[in-house]
């Protein structure tokens, strides 16, 4: 009888020793995989922010070529590079690291631009993804010969046929007032910094 309760207790043990391995190993990949997965959570989420910096960033060189001559911005697709110290359109498209950028200007009327911004790049295991983001641009307008003066939002407003405009705090208060956010008309609201949204009025 003992004989047998020892090779039970034996058998028992073994037995013990490969669920406790098996699970030690189940364990040990799990934390593995959450590793490995986190890692490549942030390597994503710091490509997309380093991403929408360049494309907005394209935005604002494309406001101050715009701020130089209006007529600098013709219709097609570009590239930007520095030269003498300041922006320029290059090419179609510029590179920076693994990241390609390309400005599309789009006419939509003689005093308006669209303009889209869009940054690519492909991951190491081969995915391709970009951003997007865009803004519409008017042309200045000079007042008694004097220099550059911008637009008003009450103006920018009466130009897409409503009435008037106002800005107001964010798009919330725009619809609070009966009124329709117009995103191209926030570049005209600049002073107090806390009105930056350009709402017009029906």
């Amino acid at each position: 009888m003992k004989k047998e309760e020892s090779i039970f207790k034996k058998g028992f043990s073994l037995v013990e020793v490969i669920l406790a391995g098996a699970l030690f190993v189940l364990i040990v990949t799990a934390l593995v995989g959450a590793f490995v997965y986190a890692k490549e959570a942030t390597a994503i989420t710091g490509d997309r922010a380093r991403a929408f910096f360049l494309a907005d960033e394209g935005l604002e060189v494309v406001r101050n070529i715009r701020d130089e001559d209006f007529s600098n911005l013709a219709d097609g697709n570009y590239g930007l590079s520095i030269s003498g110290g300041e922006w320029i359109f290059s090419g179609t498209s510029d590179v920076t690291g693994i990241f390609s950028r390309q400005i599309t200007i789009f006419s939509i009327d003689p005093n308006r631009k669209q303009v889209t911004s869009e940054v690519s790049w492909t991951r190491e295991n081969g995915q391709s993804r970009f951003v997007s983001v865009s803004t519409y641009l008017t042309n200045w307008v000079r007042e008694g010969g004097g220099g550059p003066v911008l637009l008003s939002c009450a103006v920018y407003c009466q130009s897409l046929n409503y009435s008037g405009g106002v800005c107001r705090a964010n798009s919330v208060q725009c619809n609070k007032n009966g009124e329709t956010y117009e995103s191209g008309g926030d570049s005209f609201c600049v002073l107090p910094a806390s009105l930056d949204t350009c709402c017009c009025q029906p």
